[in-house]
């Protein structure tokens, strides 16, 4: 069988999360082989540590490299199935897409989500902000995604909510993002039912779907 190839745009809580279920969860069972590309051009800081995977030794380097650098510690992951390339840039342009079979997006900024969904046949959309999470993909009905509240253009939300680090509050919505992430791949990697678009929080559970008959004037 021939390797899938998947591209993660964004290696923070939650693209960083789930590079790590993905290699682990792939090279240490009888999975399909994947060639993995994870991408980012942010290099780690001491606001990521409470977090992200990263530790005090990784700040100043791109996120991605620290990434690779942690995963490699727990075996030749190429001999294991997992071949793995990092680019540590940002995604600019829909060409960057071309190369790959299922795209999942984890970046917190409106416009490559949208370039995404507009270009890549096969997508997964993640996003978390507090203790809630979006899980997306191009299976799922796309008017949803664009009833939801939008970020203003060139502008980005962390996972975490304003002073969370500062207050010792975080919340993990982008762990369940990740999570459930995850499994869709590894659905999608074995020909199964991939999960179903979910949006939830955990204090407040299941969210209702925005009305998709309702146009979103933006």
């Amino acid at each position: 069988m021939d390797s899938k190839s998947i591209l993660i745009i964004g290696a923070g809580g939650i693209g960083g999360l789930l590079f790590d279920f993905i290699c682990r969860s792939i090279a240490f069972s009888d999975s399909p082989k994947i060639r993995l590309t994870i991408m980012d051009g942010d290099i780690v800081e001491q606001r990521n540590l409470p977090h992200q995977r990263f530790s005090h030794s990784d700040i100043g380097i791109h996120k991605v490299e620290a990434l690779v650098h942690h995963i490699q510690g727990v075996g030749n992951l190429k001999k294991q199935g997992v071949e793995i390339k990092t680019i540590a840039s940002n995604f600019t342009q829909p060409s960057q897409l071309q190369p790959y079979d299922l795209v999942i997006i984890a970046v917190d900024r409106e416009e490559p989500r949208k370039m995404v969904h507009a270009n890549a046949e096969q997508w997964l959309d993640l996003r978390a902000r507090g203790d809630g999470f979006v899980m997306w993909s191009h299976h799922d009905e796309i008017q949803v995604l664009d009833n939801l509240p939008k970020l203003p253009a060139g502008t980005s939300a962390s996972c975490q909510l304003e002073e969370a680090i500062e207050l010792g509050n975080i919340q993990f919505g982008f762990a369940l993002a990740a999570a459930h992430g995850a499994q869709w791949v590894v659905q999608w990697l074995r020909g199964s039912n991939t999960p179903a678009g979910k949006l939830y929080s955990i204090h407040m559970g299941e969210f209702l779907y925005p009305d998709s008959s309702v146009e979103v004037i933006e």
